[in-house]
């Protein structure tokens, strides 16, 4: 008895097929076309990363954290410029010995600062890369809830070739951002 409905919905649809696909002067039947609408969206990460005020306080937050080892470097550069600007006026003049030790000294503090330059510089990109994800994650979740909220099907952020205004939703995304507040940043949430 289980196959009675299944084998009425099978006669039907062979009798009515050709009805619904417009089968007529036996012309080839082809199915009905459907169309689907689907609502896609676009973010621009750069112009986020850019606009967002989480990022501005990324910003903020990194050069201040940096400034005091930055400015020690650049005392430590101006010191070897002393020194240079020394050895070219006073060089000529100075004893033997005096000229070597001045020019050691130089190149001994020249590879240091060099050293502490680099390490500052690995120092800061790490601690960029840890801001920029935690932010990425920001941004992520911000891009679920407009999408939740606004029922898209679909949002691309990168590798696009082209995007039409229609679909550009990079503004409404950083003003979601400019909406969020300061706990927001963190990643927990």
């Amino acid at each position: 008895m289980k196959t009675f409905p299944i084998t009425l919905l099978a006669l039907f649809s062979t009798l009515l097929a050709p009805l619904a696909w417009g089968q007529d002067n036996g012309a080839a039947s082809t199915p009905p076309q459907r169309v689907y609408f689907y609502k896609i969206g676009f973010v621009n990460t750069g112009t986020v990363l850019r606009e967002a005020p989480q990022a501005r306080r990324v910003e903020e937050r990194l050069k201040s954290e940096f400034e005091a080892r930055e400015k020690v470097l650049k005392a430590k550069q101006e010191e070897l410029l002393e020194i240079e600007r020394k050895l070219k006026s006073e060089g000529d003049i100075m004893a033997v010995a005096a000229r070597r030790k001045l020019e050691r000294e130089l190149r001994l503090k020249l590879s240091q600062l060099k050293f502490e330059q680099q390490e500052f510089r690995e120092d800061q990109n790490l601690r960029r890369n840890e801001e920029i994800r935690n932010l990425q994650t920001v941004i992520a979740a911000a891009l679920k809830r407009l999408g939740d909220e606004e029922k898209f099907d679909l949002i691309l952020t990168e590798g696009v070739s082209y995007v039409s205004d229609a679909i550009d939703v990079t503004p409404r995304i950083i003003q979601m951002l400019k909406n969020m507040q300061d706990s927001d940043l963190s990643p927990a949430q």
